[in-house]
């Protein structure tokens, strides 16, 4: 945890905590997380949650990583840290955390301008970025970590040649498909992040040769003295000692596989990076990731941009009149319309029928800059809804907490879509609107029915397929 105060845009650190809770450890053969791994978890974020509480914090993000993408037992386990933390948890994808990474090291760098190539190895993936200036070019999240090689190498605790040999085969198996493109793009600059490669380097300075600038040489000495016994690990923290082999391993066929011959260490990566990002979400400095990534949607599916903005007003007018009965006054749920009037038919670039199924695919599992797992969810939930009949499964992927405010979210977007059905930029025939719980009612002027009587036939089948979820709409 890192606790940091904005200062005209640049981050101060007030305060850091870490806790080394080895969370990927306690997947098991059925990618649930034990109970052992839980309690650590847990016990650790209760720590965190009263420091938080003393900070007085009044804007948290927390992520979740590559343990919690693999968990099948997400949910619960989710429950029970977010009542512990106090906070929400958002479960990022690979080429996020890759993303936030190379974000967090920009901002803690001599050559921001270079072209460098970043690593990072986490417990249960590794995350390699090349990038120039503030931009990522190639990022890959592979499955493969301290504690996942670890355990599956050498979890008797040998440490033999036989062992790392295995291990650094099937690290090299992991990264064949890639070398050629990252060798393509090229880099400048090698940047190594987070505890596993920030260990190896003062393992190298103090026992090698007295450089913290990690090379090849150096991490084969040190692959050397690990099998012989010859280290002294007495200065590496205890809970670190047991995934040493497994870092060492996949660093060593980071290095062979793409010729490298030296690394920097940064002391920025994937906690920066997230604090950074929060200064766009709070717009108080550079633009939000997910404004940017809805604009390159937009244009890559090149959706009318026009009709965008129409179904976007159209539906912050509704908004604006429901939100306070419906409780959708946070931020978020406004953040959701937007998006999803900005993108509701992205779909049509694949095809006319049934776009909203393929806009809602596109949404669930497109790698989106900026947004966390669950924010694609409601996205696609509402692009996959917003017209036709509504379905059980567009909400199958959102907590039971969040559902009754998607359904409302819904019925905004899909009447905001029905009445711009002209698109023309005409005035909003929604003259005003009574809303209770599970309810809503339109009135438009007198003369509007006669005029428009097919967008009446539109909302009279709009009421029947609003009874799916138990709404009724009256006009």
């Amino acid at each position: 945890m890192v606790v940091a105060k904005n200062h005209h845009g640049h981050l101060k650190i007030i305060d850091r905590l870490r806790e080394m809770v080895r969370l990927s450890e306690g997947l098991n053969a059925s990618q649930q997380l034990d109970r052992q791994a839980v309690q650590r978890a847990i016990a650790c974020l209760q720590r965190f949650g009263q420091r938080l509480r003393d900070f007085h914090a009044d804007s948290v993000r927390v992520i979740g990583t590559n343990a919690l993408r693999q968990a099948k037992n997400t949910r619960s386990f989710i429950k029970q840290a977010q009542n512990a933390l106090g906070h929400p948890i958002e479960i990022i994808s690979g080429i996020e955390e890759a993303r936030l990474i190379y974000q967090g090291t920009t901002y803690a760098i001599s050559r921001p301008n270079d072209r460098r190539i970043v690593v990072d190895i986490g417990g249960g993936s590794t995350e390699i970025i090349v990038g120039a200036g503030l931009s990522p070019i190639k990022m890959e999240s592979l499955l493969m970590g301290c504690v996942s090689m670890s355990e599956q190498f050498f979890a008797d605790g040998k440490i033999t040649r036989e062992h790392f040999d295995r291990a650094l085969l099937a690290a090299r198996l992991q990264l064949r498909p890639h070398v050629n493109a990252y060798r393509k793009i090229g880099w400048q600059l090698e940047i190594g992040a987070s505890g596993t490669i920030k260990t190896i380097s003062e393992i190298a300075y103090h026992q090698i040769n007295g450089n913290k600038i990690i090379t090849l040489e150096s991490l084969i000495k040190i692959r050397d003295r690990l099998i012989a016994k010859q280290l002294n690990l007495s200065a590496v923290r205890k809970e670190r000692l047991p995934v040493l082999p497994g870092g060492v391993a996949v660093l060593l066929a980071i290095f062979e596989s793409l010729d490298i011959a030296g690394m920097n260490v940064s002391d920025g990566a994937l906690r920066e990076g997230v604090l950074f990002d929060l200064l766009g979400r709070l717009r108080l400095e550079h633009e939000d990731a997910r404004v940017v990534t809805v604009k390159a949607l937009q244009r890559r599916y090149h959706i009318d941009v026009e009709q965008a903005e129409r179904v976007e007003a159209g539906v912050f007018g509704l908004l604006g009149s429901v939100k306070a009965q419906w409780n959708l006054t946070d931020n978020r749920y406004q953040d959701y319309l937007r998006w999803a009037a900005r993108l509701h038919e992205i779909g049509l670039d694949i095809a006319h029928a049934s776009y909203h199924k393929h806009g809602a695919y596109l949404l669930q599992h497109a790698d989106m800059p900026g947004f966390a797992w669950s924010e694609q969810q409601a996205l696609a939930c509402l692009v996959g809804g917003h017209r036709r009949k509504i379905r059980a499964h567009h909400f199958a992927h959102l907590a039971n907490g969040e559902i009754q405010a998607a359904q409302y979210l819904l019925v905004l977007l899909r009447l905001a879509v029905l009445l711009n059905r002209g698109r023309t930029d005409s005035e909003f025939p929604v003259k005003s609107l009574h809303a209770h719980t599970g309810a809503l009612t339109l009135k438009f002027c007198k003369r509007w029915p006669k005029q428009f009587p097919l967008t009446c036939l539109d909302l009279q089948q709009e009421s029947e397929y609003l009874k799916a979820i138990d709404f009724k709409l009256a006009f």
